[in-house]
């Protein structure tokens, strides 16, 4: 089989997809400081403000799904930007919203043109890069995403302090704007012999659909372990104030240094998944990486049950699950986007989609049958854990039995 040479990814461009890539996640949690001040203005509880956290993911899942075809189909460059320039519109219009019900729409609408705008991130790099190669790049732009939300309520709360929430939207909307710039100049563009040879491909072949992906089975494996790897840490995300401030009682600033514990530990684990990648293959990481998270996830379990009140032990135990998620993301990404080439676009719309739906409904099930106390939540965390590793143990036989079977023919 011919192997068709990848170009090198330069810098700029790596800047430019982590750039694109960091304004959902930055997106997500920037306003989370102005909640009580819009709630107050709006005249409703809090709640229904932290709706649009849910909100925004569901429409993430929506945006990837109508971005992923259309990148095949019409190239990443223009598909990004249209992502982006929706999102910024809506970062726009935001600051406009006097109801909670027009929030709740721009919000969505925000969330679907960054949704377009992602999907064409892994796309892009699977058309640049295979292999540890691949990996590599996927953990830079993983790091990137969990920097992002982890200094986004630093810099609301800095914006808070100058203007009125509306400024955080505007600047919101800046930084889609300054991506869509760096997009136009860095991203590889078409040339016209590459779309004439895509209209003809397009003219010659029917697309991948959303359903042909699902039922690939030697990638479906590592869609289902991305997808519970990323349950994990959102059911943590979702529950980790409950759990440190209602039920072990720490103050704010104690359960701020508790959960950066936890961000320091996946960009340790994402750094030494870069380093490892120049000797091991990244579906090797990947089981290695997840059997690490679902041994945290016993540690969690069993301090849960036999000793519940012991908050050192619990806190190691978190750490080691979800810093997991600094290997796991990164070599997941990888080892699902190979078995796609000119459709990486919907598979990775598919891999996003499904990650998302899952992340959300997974935690937010936790949260609900919770009732405020620490055992459902571990309890989950570990089941998705253990799923997320029996698939990736499941597609690697699938892979080997492939592997044998062309060698013998």
């Amino acid at each position: 089989m011919t192997q068709i040479k990848k170009n090198k990814v330069s810098k700029r461009l790596i800047i430019t997809l982590a750039s694109i890539y960091a304004v959902s996640p930055f997106a997500i949690d920037s306003y989370l400081p102005a909640l009580p001040m819009i709630a107050n203005e709006m005249q409703v509880d809090i709640s229904m403000l932290s709706v649009t956290v849910s909100l925004y993911i569901f429409g993430l899942a929506i945006g990837q799904l109508i971005g992923g075809p259309l990148s095949d189909k019409h190239g990443r460059l223009p598909i990004m930007i249209l992502g982006l320039g929706i999102f910024a519109v809506a970062s726009l219009l935001l600051t406009t919203s006097t109801h909670i019900s027009i929030l709740w729409f721009w919000r969505l609408m925000q969330a679907i043109g960054g949704g377009i705008a992602i999907v064409g991130v892994p796309a892009t790099i699977r058309d640049n890069a295979d292999g540890k190669e691949a990996a590599k790049l996927f953990a830079l732009i993983s790091l990137i995403m969990m920097i992002a939300p982890s200094i986004a309520p630093t810099i609301g709360n800095l914006i808070l302090s100058l203007h009125n929430w509306q400024w955080i939207f505007y600047f919101v909307a800046a930084f889609s704007c300054l991506a869509i710039i760096m997009a136009k100049s860095f991203v590889p563009h078409q040339s016209s012999k590459q779309k004439k040879e895509l209209a003809i491909t397009i003219e010659r072949r029917k697309g991948i659909t959303f359903i042909e992906v699902f039922k690939h089975k030697q990638a479906i494996g590592y869609m289902m372990a991305q997808a519970f790897a990323f349950a994990v840490m959102m059911t943590f995300v979702t529950n980790s104030a409950m759990i440190y401030m209602g039920i072990f009682e720490v103050s704010t600033d104690t359960f701020s240094m508790l959960f950066a514990a936890n961000i320091a530990g996946l960009i340790v684990i994402n750094r030494l998944n870069t380093i490892l990648l120049n000797r091991f293959e990244p579906s090797t990481l990947l089981r290695s990486f997840l059997t690490m998270q679902v041994v945290g996830g016993i540690l969690l379990v069993v301090s849960s049950f036999l000793m519940p009140r012991n908050l050192t032990f619990t806190v190691a135990a978190f750490i080691i699950m979800i810093s997991a998620n600094g290997g796991v993301i990164a070599n997941s990404n990888a080892c699902f986007l190979k078995y796609f080439g000119k459709d990486a676009g919907t598979a990775s719309a598919v891999l996003g989609a499904f990650q998302c739906a899952m992340g959300a409904s997974v935690s937010a099930f936790a949260a609900f049958i919770s009732m405020g106390y620490l055992e459902p939540v571990v309890v989950i965390m570990l089941i998705s854990s253990s799923i997320a590793l029996a698939a990736v143990i499941h597609s690697n036989k699938q892979a080997r039995l492939v592997d044998e079977i062309e060698a013998k023919v």
